[in-house]
């Protein structure tokens, strides 16, 4: 029954982002989790089970924590993830939280040497009895650190190393928690990663790889993704390519309650404008003022780069 719930809320967080059941999601782990921990369990497998769900439910916790801009709470909810899987020995579990989720939101909170620290350390506790997926995520996470260092040589060799993984894993032969990293998560990775790197058109080929990978129902990621190809038609210099893929990227983070989706549309908006002259720019802020006006107040608040 925890499992199932589980599966809900994820599937409605990948729709809506965290807004609109954060609040609930919270309630579950501490009232319905926390009682089903309480318990003795009948075995060691299912006190193995029962671990991974109640990380996984911290794990959506710490996200959604993020999504809503409060990065302090979802490190808290990542060291309690990691504690269960620590009680459990699940070393591969544990080695996807450190660099999934910690890598990633040092990243967020733009410190990649701590990145970088976070998915070493995972490598070394992974070591080669994790899944084929769960290594190349890591390895992923390594690869965007060193690109936002602006070491290309290492985040390339990172990336090589992540595609030659992927490409040895069987879908069903993953753990459940790591069966959605596809190509398509893997080309979302990359993008941000040659994005980061300053290279546009290998961004734009791979962003465009991971629009198409993704289900239509993950509103959230599609909304990011389009973002930065938006942005990537900026720094090639294509001014209208990139508001027009904007309009794209302002319908879907308008459908959810996402603040990642609202920080990324207004650096869009903050990256146009000096091209405020320009009619499709214009255009583009008005309509995000109609219909996603938290972008708009954000852009606003943002000081321009010098």
């Amino acid at each position: 029954m925890a499992g199932g719930m589980l599966a809900m809320f994820r599937q409605l967080d990948h729709a809506h982002g965290a807004g609109q059941f954060a609040t609930q999601l919270r309630t579950y782990v501490d009232t319905e989790l926390s009682s089903l921990l309480s318990r003795s369990a009948a075995s060691a497998d299912v006190d193995r089970s029962r671990a991974r769900i109640a990380a996984g439910f911290l794990e959506l916790a710490g996200y959604q924590a993020v999504d809503a801009g409060r990065p302090g709470w979802a490190q808290t909810y990542y060291k309690q993830a990691l504690g269960l899987t620590h009680g459990v020995a699940d070393d591969a579990y544990g080695a996807y939280l450190v660099a999934v989720n910690l890598g990633h939101l040092a990243l967020h909170c733009d410190h990649p040497q701590v990145a970088l620290r976070w998915a070493q350390a995972a490598s070394v506790r992974a070591g080669t009895s994790a899944s084929a997926a769960t290594r190349a995520a890591i390895a992923a996470v390594g690869a965007r650190a060193h690109a936002r260092l602006g070491d290309e040589r290492e985040a390339t060799a990172m990336l090589l190393q992540a595609e030659k993984l992927l490409d040895t894993s069987t879908s069903g032969n993953e753990p459940p928690w790591i069966a959605y990293f596809t190509r398509a998560y893997l080309a979302d990775e990359m993008a941000h990663c040659f994005h980061d790197l300053g290279r546009a058109p290998q961004a734009r080929a791979q962003v465009a790889d991971a629009l198409l990978g993704v289900g239509r129902d993950r509103v959230r990621r599609r909304a990011i993704d389009a973002t930065l190809m938006a942005s990537t038609w900026l720094r090639s210099g294509d001014i209208e390519q990139a508001c027009t893929v904007g309009f794209e990227a302002v319908g879907y983070a308008a459908r959810t309650s996402s603040g990642r989706c609202v920080d990324r549309v207004a650096r869009l908006l903050t990256d146009l404008a000096p091209y405020a002259e320009q009619r499709a720019v214009a255009d583009l802020d008005e309509f995000v003022r109609q219909v996603l006006p938290a972008a708009a107040k954000r852009a606003t608040a943002t000081p321009l780069p010098a």
